[in-house]
């Protein structure tokens, strides 16, 4: 009886409290690019994170955007393990309870990341509060 009752806790808490099932997990959900008017006219792409001032994020933040790549264990043809390295570093310019959206404001050199160099942040990235 007391295993149904912690494996029914464990799942509600996982069902009602998702950010507690993968707490410290923070990652890029949606991007918006605008549509120049004018040729003059410069242009912005809106990073919206799933992280916001519960979190301790705020305008003006700094964030780090980390690219999460598969490796493949080519001799034994079988998947390796997630690498995970920082490609770019954002910068908050509007934040909520739980979202916040950020521009980048630089990326990592090329010789400074596994695969290369990156000309975008993804959805799907995951980001967390930048170091300094």
């Amino acid at each position: 009886m007391k295993l149904f009752l912690y494996a029914t806790t464990g799942l509600l808490v996982y069902a009602f409290c998702p950010s507690a099932a993968i707490a410290g997990e923070y990652k890029v959900f949606g991007i918006r690019t605008d549509f120049a008017m004018a040729d003059s006219q410069p242009l912005f792409r809106d990073v919206y994170v799933n992280m916001g001032t519960n979190q301790g994020i705020k305008d003006g933040s700094t964030l780090d955007a980390y690219r999460v790549v598969t490796t493949i264990d080519e001799l034994n043809q079988k998947t390796g393990r997630n690498i995970s390295f920082k490609i770019a570093k954002l910068k908050v310019i509007h934040a909520e309870t739980d979202l916040a959206v950020a521009r980048v404001t630089q990326f990592l050199p090329p010789d400074a990341t596994p695969i290369g160099s990156f000309t975008n942040v993804m959805v799907g990235d995951e980001v967390e509060v930048g170091k300094k």
